[in-house]
Order: C-alpha cells, then sequence, then structure tokens
C-alpha cells in the first residue's frame, strides 16, 4: 500500500521559545476537588425587540346594513302590591275575644284615608268576683296635599270596662262596672314652605272628651320657625282649656272651675366650636296655680365626640303634663270616675283631683355604637317634680277604688337601652329604667322596670318575640304600710305567615302564671293565651 499509494507529508516546524525564570518556579499539582456541580453560562446577547410597520388606509366594501338601536329605556322598579284590608280575629282562654279592622286608600300623590278598629276583652273571675275588662279603640285620618300646605284630620275613639274586683262588700255588679271613653277631633295643617328665610309652621286644633261631657279639653297650638340672617328660630305656642266639671248639671256640687295653660316657648339654635346648642326659654301661664306664671330656660348642647360612634348631649328641660281621667285611666282602671256616666254610689264615690304635674330636670345623655348593628344609650337625669301622680286605696268607700293623690319630690332617673342584630335572623332588645325619690313615700310607684326581648325572624315566614318583664316591689299605704311584691313575666308571640295574605299568631302572656297583686287588693289574672288568624285582600 505503501508502495503504491505514495503521499507528501509536511512537517510542523515549531520554533523554540527561551523563558526566563526571575525567580526559583516550584510546580505544583493542585488538588482535583469538584468545586462546582452546576455550571453557568453568560450570555450578553441581547435580542432587539423594535419593529418597523407603516398604516395602510382601505375601505371595507360590503353590502351588509345594520339596524339602528332604539333608545333605551328606564324601567321604575316595581312596587310591591298594596293590599287595602285586612281583618283579624282570635279567641283564648278566659274568653278572650280579639279582634282587628284595617282599611286604607290606594297609593296617592294628593289624598289619603284609613281607618282602624281594635277589640279586646275577657271574662273571668277571681276569688268569685267578677274581674271582667275590655278596650276598644277606632281611628280615622285623612291626609291632604296641595301645593302649599298639607292638611291632616284624625278622629279617636276609645273605650275602656273594667270591674272593681277588688271592693270590700257585697255590691250589686251595675255598681262595680268603671266605664271611661274618649273622643278626640283633630285638624292640623302643615306648611310646605321650603325655603329657609320665609315664614314655615305647623299649627294644631283639637276638642277632646267630647262624649262624656265632663272634663273636655280644647287645644290651640302652632310651632313657627324662620331664619334670620342663618339663624334659626322657632316659637312653640300652646292653648289648653280643660273645663273640668264645670256644667253645673255634672258637677255633682263640685264649684271647681275650668283650667286654662298657655304655653310660649321661643328657641334658637347656633353651632360654636363642633358642639351645636339649642337655646330655648318656657314660659308657662296656669290659671289654677298660686304661680300663675313660670319660666325656666331649656338648653341642650351636642358634642359628637367620634364621628358616627360616640355622641353625647346634656342641659335642662321643663316638661309638663296635666293629669285628666284619661291620663290616669290609662294607668290605673280601678280608679273613682264620678261624673262620667259610671254607674256610682254617690255617697260614697268621689271626685279626682286632676292637678298639672311638672318637671324640672338637668339631664345627661349618651349614644354609643358598639359595632356593626350594636347601639347603646344611656340617660340620667336629676330634678323636683311638682305634682307627682300617685293611687292609694280608697277605704272609706266600699268601692275600694283608687284615688289619686300628688307629692312634690326631688327625682333622680336613669336609663338605658341595648340594641343589637346579632345576625340576619335575631335582634335584641334590653331597656332598664330606674327611679329614686330619696326618703320620699309613694304607693303603687315601682323604682326598677327590666323589658327584655329577642326577635327572631325565620326568612319572614315564622317570627318568635319571647319577651321579658321585671317590676320591681311597691309600697302601699293608708295608715299603715303594706308592700307589694316583685313580679317577673314572660310572654311569647308567634307569627306564622303562609303567604302574604293569610298568617295566623299566638299570644302566650304571663307564661309565669304569675298571680301577685298588680295594685292592692287587685292581683293578676295569670296565664292567658289568645289564637287568631288574619287575612289581607
Amino acid at each position: 500500500m505503501l508502495l503504491f499509494c505514495p503521499t507528501i507529508t509536511k512537517g510542523q516546524d515549531i520554533k523554540a521559545t527561551e523563558i526566563k525564570v526571575t525567580e526559583q518556579f516550584i510546580p505544583s499539582v493542585p488538588d482535583a476537588n469538584k468545586l462546582n456541580e452546576q455550571s453557568t453560562f453568560a450570555d450578553t446577547i441581547k435580542v432587539d425587540k423594535t419593529q418597523e410597520y407603516s398604516i395602510m388606509q382601505f375601505t371595507l366594501e360590503t353590502d351588509y346594513k345594520t339596524r339602528p338601536l332604539k333608545a333605551a329605556k328606564i324601567k321604575e322598579e316595581t312596587i310591591s302590591k298594596l293590599y287595602q284590608s285586612k281583618v283579624s280575629a282570635g279567641f283564648g282562654n278566659r274568653w278572650t275575644r280579639k279582634g282587628t279592622i284595617t282599611y286604607s286608600s290606594k297609593r296617592s300623590n294628593t289624598i289619603s284615608y284609613g281607618f282602624l278598629s281594635n277589640y279586646f276583652s275577657n271574662k273571668f273571675k277571681i276569688e268569685d268576683k267578677q274581674s271582667d275588662w275590655s278596650k276598644n279603640n277606632m281611628h280615622l285620618y285623612t291626609k291632604k296635599i296641595n301645593s302649599k300646605h298639607i292638611l291632616l284630620t284624625h278622629l279617636d275613639y276609645e273605650r275602656k270596662t273594667s270591674f272593681s274586683y277588688g271592693h270590700l262588700t257585697t255590691i250589686n255588679e251595675k255598681f262595680l262596672k268603671n266605664r271611661f271613653a274618649f273622643t278626640k277631633l283633630l285638624i292640623s295643617t302643615i306648611s310646605k314652605e321650603l325655603s329657609v328665610d320665609k315664614l314655615k309652621h305647623h299649627t294644631t286644633f283639637f276638642v277632646s272628651d267630647l262624649n262624656e261631657m265632663s272634663e273636655n279639653r280644647i287645644h290651640l297650638g302652632s310651632i313657627i320657625s324662620t331664619s334670620i340672617n342663618g339663624y334659626l328660630l322657632n316659637l312653640d305656642i300652646a292653648f289648653d282649656d280643660y273645663i273640668n266639671y264645670s256644667r253645673e248639671n255634672i258637677s255633682y256640687g263640685n264649684k271647681k272651675q275650668d283650667a286654662k295653660l298657655i304655653d310660649i316657648s321661643p328657641s334658637t339654635s347656633i353651632q360654636k366650636y363642633g358642639i351645636d346648642l339649642d337655646l330655648g326659654l318656657s314660659i308657662n301661664y296656669f290659671s289654677d296655680a298660686e304661680k300663675k306664671i313660670d319660666v325656666f330656660p331649656e338648653v341642650t348642647a351636642t358634642k359628637e365626640l367620634v364621628k358616627d360612634i360616640l355622641l353625647v348631649s346634656a342641659g335642662t328641660l321643663n316638661p309638663m303634663y296635666r293629669n285628666t281621667y284619661k291620663s290616669l285611666s290609662d294607668e290605673n282602671l280601678f280608679i273613682h270616675a264620678l261624673g262620667t256616666n259610671q254607674q256610682s254610689i254617690v255617697n260614697y264615690d268621689t271626685i279626682q283631683e286632676l292637678n298639672t304635674t311638672e318637671l324640672k330636670e338637668i339631664f345627661f345623655t349618651i349614644r354609643n355604637v358598639l359595632g356593626k348593628d350594636e347601639v347603646f344609650f344611656a340617660r340620667i337625669s336629676y330634678g323636683r317634680v311638682e305634682n307627682l301622680a300617685y293611687f292609694d286605696n280608697n277605704y272609706n268607700s266600699d268601692y275600694n277604688r283608687f284615688l289619686v293623690h300628688y307629692i312634690d319630690v326631688e327625682q333622680l332617673m336613669v336609663s338605658s337601652s341595648y340594641e343589637r342584630k346579632i345576625n340576619d335572623i335575631m335582634s335584641l332588645n334590653l331597656k332598664t329604667v330606674y327611679y329614686n325619690w330619696g326618703d320620699a313615700e309613694i304607693a303603687h310607684k315601682s323604682n326598677l322596670l327590666v323589658n327584655a326581648s329577642l326577635f327572631i325572624n325565620l326568612r319572614d315566614k315564622i317570627i318568635l318575640n319571647p319577651k321579658l318583664e321585671y317590676i320591681s316591689n311597691q309600697k302601699a299605704f293608708i295608715s299603715e304600710e303594706y308592700e307589694i311584691d316583685y313580679k317577673f313575666h314572660f310572654h311569647l308571640d308567634i307569627v306564622y305567615n303562609y303567604s302574604k295574605v293569610f298568617s295566623a299568631y299566638l299570644q302566650l302572656n304571663n307564661l309565669t302564671n304569675s298571680k301577685k297583686e298588680l295594685w292592692r287588693d287587685y292581683q293578676e289574672i295569670g296565664f292567658n293565651g289568645v289564637f287568631g288568624l288574619s287575612y289581607s285582600f
């Protein structure tokens, strides 16, 4: 192969390189240790991402034609159906009967009217004594709205009956039935003036207790407001005339004249140093009082310490009200009521003293939002009460009914309320009121009242409302001191809504079956309940 395939090969000419060593050189071989398990690669190449483009304009030819869009229409929110009428009827133990009828007009921007009637009665005996009682009321209203005014008219009628089952001797039942009827006709007008600088008013006129022809009340009052140089000015004027047995045929020898009350209360509102100030002056005239004219400043200062969280206020107030057979019978059905169309044994009956109760007080309030849907409110006040009304038995009469008495006292009152929406189903409400009258002896007055309720709503289908009530012990005395024990009540209301039209309810009262005294010689009826049905159309 070498002979027949000769090849010419050039040799490499390697030139000699001379190396001069200036220092002593010690050759060494490093250890073969692996310093890095993964090699890295550094790349300095950069990608050029710039692009060049140009815009071309042209028209797209098509024979398709679009349909023009119609203008959008705003649809009003659907208004829930309004049922004009509702009837409800219920029956329970102790021959309890209960009924309600309501009627209201349809929605209107100019006029509305309605009617409401409630009926409740029961029939039972306590210690073989007739103890029936009933309460019926009726309310009619109209509301007319025009361009300048709103006109309101109300007609109210209320009738309450009870038997004085605390009597001491055997008396014919017709003389034991106590009846109180009350009628009120009211007309009110409200101006719709929106300008701040123009005069606005809310004027009310009513005549009450028409049917009894005894202590008729005539009232005329107006709240006038305007603004001058940015300051809001209010003037509250009221005139009341209480006839109080002034007619000869119903006076039973009582020579009392009617009582006239005039109240003039100017006020204004200003803001200073972040404090809202309401400054007012109460000027009152009493025709039947030793001191005819009374003047008292009414001032309220309000400060929001933490926005939407903590609000405090303090000031002075001068509230007052006239004690009438209406107000007294609302509190105690077993009072003497001579002259109000009762069957009476004149020798044993008596006329009540009807005075004006007036309170002059200083107060402090606090409202604290503790959390979402959780609010706490408290109020403390101290002042002097003139003619504080209270009741005590009249043992000089075989009726054993009650007389109203009056006392001047120093009063400390502390009240609080706590509201919390626990979740979408349950809401809690707690209220307490505490009174302190010092060393004063006041019959049939509790100094501590507590009310608690838990509202439970199960998808608007089943609604439960358990309620607790506590009333502290009371004193009662004629010549000797007598104590009425405290009372603890548990009530339960249940509503089942089968539909928006038909529902059923169950009211269970006094589940603890307490039979303690409400008033001296007048005890509670114990457990009672009512089952009823309601229908709307």
